[in-house]
C-alpha cells in the first residue's frame, strides 16, 4: 500500500475516533484502554504464567513462592474482569451519545443541502453509505482499534518470550505475519470495493421493502396488482448484488485461504514439529520451556491472526468514514458574509432558465416577472408545466441555470438565504404532516404556554380545520399519526392540507406562497380558506398556484405557464379577452362547476370572486 493510502486510512480512522471523542472523551479512552489491556494481560496469564509454572516444577521451586505468584496473577485476572464489566455498563449507557452526536450532525447539515443534490442517484448512494455504514460503526471501530493495539503488543510480547527460549521461533511467526499483512490489505480493499459496487442495488431492495411497510403505499399496493412488479424489482436487485458480489467473494475467499494456510503451516504444524524435534534430539537444557512454547506458539498465532483480521476490519470500515467526512465537513469552508434583509419589498426573475441535473431539456425556460410586496399573483397552467419548480427557484431552493433572481434589487446569491426563507409562509402541494402533536405540527416547535395554544387554535380555525373533531382525543396535544400512538389522529388529505395552511397563519410571514393549497379541499372549503387567507395577508405579497381558475380571479396578475414558459399574463379580464389557453381552461372548469355545485355555493363564490 502506498504512503498516500496509508495516510488516508489513518486519517479516516482518526476521524472515526474524533466522533467518539467529541461525544464522550472518557468513552474513547476507556474503550481503547480496556480492549488493549485485556489482550496484553492474556500474554502474561496464558504464556508467561505457563512457562513460569513449568520452570518452577522442573527446578523444584518452593510451593509457597508459586502459590503467591498464582494469587497475584489470579487477582489481576479478577481485576481485569471487573474493569470489563464496568466498561460494558458504561459503554451501553454512552453509546447512544455517539449515535446522537453523529446523527445530529448529519441532520443539521442536511438542512444546508440544496434540493438539486436530491435529484442525483450518486448523492443518494453517498448519503446512504455515510449513514448506514458510519452512524452505527464508530463504536465498533473504537473497540476493534483497542483490541488491535492489544493484539500487536501481546504478539510482540509472546514472540519475545518465545525468542528468549529459541530464536528459531521467530521464523515461524514472521512468515505468516508478512503473508497475512499482504493478502489482508488485498482482502480489505476487495471488501470495500464490493460494498461500493452494490450500494445502488442495496438501496433498490430497501426501497421495495419500504413500499410494503410504509402507510403511504398501502392503498395502491392493495388496489393494484403491483406485487409482481415490486418482487421482480427486488429480485433483480438481489440477483445483481449476488452476481457483482460473486467475483469479489471469490477473491476474498482465496486471500483468506492463503492467510489461514500460512498460520496453520508455519505457526502451527511446522512449529510443533520443530518443538518435538528439539525436545527429542536436541541438547535441550530446559525441556519445560520448549513444552511451554507449544502454548506460546498457539497463543501467538491466535493473536497474530486476530491482529491481521482486526487491521482488515479497521481499514475497511474506517475507509467508509471518508463518505461521512466528505458529507459533514463540506460545510466547514468559511462562509461568505451575506446581506441580511430586514424586509422583502420585491422579488424579480430576469430571464431565468433552470434544468434539473441529468435532464436534457430545461424545466423553466426564459421566465421573467416581478413580485412586489402587497401584490397578489396567481400562477396557473397544465400539470408538469413547471409551476412548482418556479416557486422553488424563487425561494432560492435551486440555483438557476441561467438568468438572475433579484431580491430588493440584490442578486439572490448575495443574501442570507436562511433569513430570506424565514420570511416566507409556504404550503407545497406535496406537503407533509409529522408524527408530532397537532400543536407542534402547526407551530413546528413545542408550544410554550396558553398563548401558543391560543395561536394554534386560531390558526386552525382560520384554515377551516375542525378543532373539535372526535378523533382528537387529546385535543391540540393529539399526535398526528398512529404509527407510535394508538390514540393518534390520522388526517385525511384535506385535513392535512388545512394543518399545513394553519402553519402559515400561525407564522404570520412577510410573504406567502401557496402551491395548490386547496387541491384536497371541496369548493366551499376552498372559498372560505381563500377568503381568510386574503384577509390575513393584507399588505403582504401572495403567490398561489391553483388548478381551479376561479380562485385566480382575485389575483392582481395572472401568469399562465406552459412548457416552462410564461405564455399568457394579465388580469382575469385581460386573460379571458385573449381567448387563449386561459380562456379555454376557465370555460371548461366553469361548465363543470355549474353542473356539479349547489346554487348557494355558486352565489357565494360569485360574490367573493366578483
Amino acid at each position: 500500500m502506498s504512503s498516500k493510502k496509508k495516510d488516508s486510512s489513518l486519517r479516516h480512522l482518526f476521524y472515526a475516533m474524533k466522533q467518539i471523542w467529541e461525544a464522550d472523551k472518557l468513552l474513547l479512552v476507556f474503550t481503547l484502554f480496556k480492549n488493549s489491556i485485556e489482550q496484553v494481560f492474556y500474554v502474561f496469564f496464558f504464556v508467561y504464567l505457563t512457562k513460569y509454572i513449568f520452570n518452577c516444577i522442573e527446578n523444584n521451586i518452593e510451593y509457597s513462592r508459586l502459590f503467591w505468584f498464582l494469587v497475584i496473577a489470579c487477582s489481576g485476572h479478577i481485576c481485569i474482569h471487573f474493569i470489563c464489566g464496568w466498561y460494558e455498563t458504561y459503554r451501553k449507557i454512552k453509546t447512544p451519545e455517539v449515535y446522537r452526536h453523529i446523527f445530529h450532525r448529519v441532520i443539521d447539515l442536511s438542512d444546508t443541502l440544496e434540493l438539486k443534490d436530491y435529484e442525483s442517484p450518486e448523492f443518494y448512494d453517498k448519503y446512504a453509505r455515510a449513514l448506514d455504514n458510519c452512524v452505527d460503526q464508530a463504536m465498533n471501530i473504537a473497540i476493534k482499534t483497542g483490541v488491535y493495539i492489544g493484539n500487536v503488543i501481546s504478539t510482540i510480547m509472546s514472540v519475545f518470550i518465545a525468542v528468549t527460549v529459541d530464536p528459531a521461533f521467530l521464523v515461524f511467526l514472521i512468515v505468516p505475519m508478512i503473508v497475512s499483512l499482504y493478502f489482508g490489505k488485498k482482502n480489505a480493499k476487495t471488501n470495500f470495493e464490493r460494498e461500493k459496487a452494490i450500494t445502488r442495488d442495496k438501496r433498490t431492495a430497501e426501497y421495495v421493502k419500504r413500499v410494503y411497510y410504509e402507510k403511504k403505499y398501502a392503498a395502491e399496493v392493495r388496489l393494484y396488482d403491483v406485487n409482481d412488479l415490486m418482487l421482480q424489482k427486488q429480485e433483480d436487485a438481489v440477483n445483481k448484488m449476488e452476481q457483482v458480489s460473486l467475483g469479489y467473494r471469490m477473491k476474498t475467499a482465496f486471500y483468506s485461504f492463503i492467510m489461514k494456510g500460512s498460520y496453520s503451516i508455519f505457526a502451527g504444524i511446522v512449529a510443533y514439529f520443530y518443538v518435538v524435534f528439539r525436545v527429542k534430539y536436541g541438547n535441550v537444557a530446559d525441556v519445560s520451556s520448549y513444552v511451554a512454547m507449544i502454548t506460546a506458539m498457539s497463543f501467538s498465532t491466535y493473536q497474530l491472526k486476530a491482529a491481521v483480521e482486526n487491521r482488515i476490519y479497521i481499514f475497511n470500515e474506517s475507509k467508509l468514514f471518508e463518505n461521512l467526512e466528505e458529507f459533514l465537513e463540506q460545510d466547514r469552508k468559511p462562509k461568505e458574509e451575506k446581506i441580511v434583509l430586514n424586509e422583502i419589498e420585491s422579488v424579480e426573475l430576469k430571464n431565468v432558465t433552470f434544468t434539473y441535473p441529468g435532464a436534457n431539456t430545461p424545466t423553466i425556460n426564459g421566465v421573467s416577472f416581478k413580485w412586489s410586496k402587497g401584490e397578489k399573483i396567481a400562477i396557473v397552467g397544465y400539470n408538469g408545466a413547471g409551476k412548482t419548480t418556479l416557486i422553488k427557484l424563487l425561494m432560492g431552493l435551486y440555483p438557476v441555470t441561467e438568468g438572475q433572481i433579484l431580491v430588493n434589487g440584490i442578486d439572490i446569491n448575495e443574501i442570507d438565504l436562511d433569513v430570506y426563507r424565514d420570511r416566507f409562509g409556504t404550503v407545497f402541494q406535496d406537503l407533509q404532516v409529522f408524527a408530532m402533536t397537532l400543536s407542534e405540527n402547526v407551530l413546528m416547535r413545542r408550544p410554550e404556554g396558553e398563548e401558543d395554544y391560543a395561536k394554534v387554535r386560531k390558526a386552525l380555525e382560520d384554515a377551516q380545520f375542525d378543532c373539535g373533531h372526535r378523533g382528537l382525543t387529546k385535543g391540540l396535544d393529539t399526535v398526528i399519526s398512529r404509527e407510535f400512538d394508538e390514540e393518534g389522529f390520522v388526517p385525511s388529505g384535506g385535513q392535512a392540507q388545512k394543518i399545513a395552511i394553519a402553519r402559515v397563519f400561525a407564522a404570520q410571514p412577510d410573504m406567502v406562497i401557496l402551491d395548490e393549497p386547496s387541491s384536497a379541499l371541496d369548493p366551499l372549503a376552498e372559498y372560505n380558506m381563500y377568503r381568510n387567507m386574503m384577509k390575513l395577508s393584507e399588505g403582504k405579497g401572495v403567490i398561489f398556484i391553483s388548478h381551479r381558475l376561479s380562485s385566480a380571479r382575485m389575483a392582481d396578475e395572472i401568469y399562465l405557464v406552459k412548457d416552462g414558459k410564461i405564455v399568457e399574463q394579465g388580469t382575469h379580464e385581460q386573460m379571458m379577452a385573449l381567448n387563449g389557453y386561459y380562456h379555454e381552461m376557465f370555460m371548461l372548469q366553469a361548465e363543470n362547476y355549474q353542473d356539479s355545485l349547489p346554487e348557494e355555493i355558486m352565489k357565494g363564490a360569485a360574490a367573493f370572486y366578483g
